[in-house]
């Protein structure tokens, strides 16, 4: 008996100390929802391209399909990457497409292989 009470004791306090650590989510456990991830999209690849309303509205539109598209790809999926990628150049491509100046499509090309910033790991050594 009093191992089965030392041992339900040491569960809650485990429990309590994982609860209180909250969740990762990646980001510094910053979670977004849908919508802020469309912006934050919208933002790096228009990042110095001054677009009008019509076009902004027109390019939030395909970034929230692909990205629902993306969504739903299987992540158990063998060719999950290979899925993603499709879909990133397509969504890039109907984007690039939405340009009339070749100098702003130059900035898209830059801006969209540019990297998306910090990914996972400590501080540098």
């Amino acid at each position: 008996m009093r191992k089965f009470l030392a041992i339900a004791a040491m569960s809650l306090v485990m429990a309590g100390t994982a609860a209180a650590q909250g969740g990762g989510g990646g980001m510094g456990g910053m979670q977004m929802d849908p919508a802020q991830m469309q912006q934050r999209t919208f933002d790096r690849l228009f990042k110095d391209i001054t677009v009008t309303d019509a076009v902004k509205t027109k390019a939030m539109d395909i970034i929230k399909k692909h990205q629902g598209e993306m969504a739903a790809i299987d992540p158990q999926a063998a060719d999950r990457r290979d899925q993603m990628m499709h879909h990133r150049t397509a969504m890039h491509t109907e984007l690039k497409g939405l340009l009339t100046s070749d100098a702003d499509k130059a900035t898209f090309d830059k801006n969209a292989a540019a990297p998306m910033g910090r990914r996972g790991g400590g501080p540098p050594r």
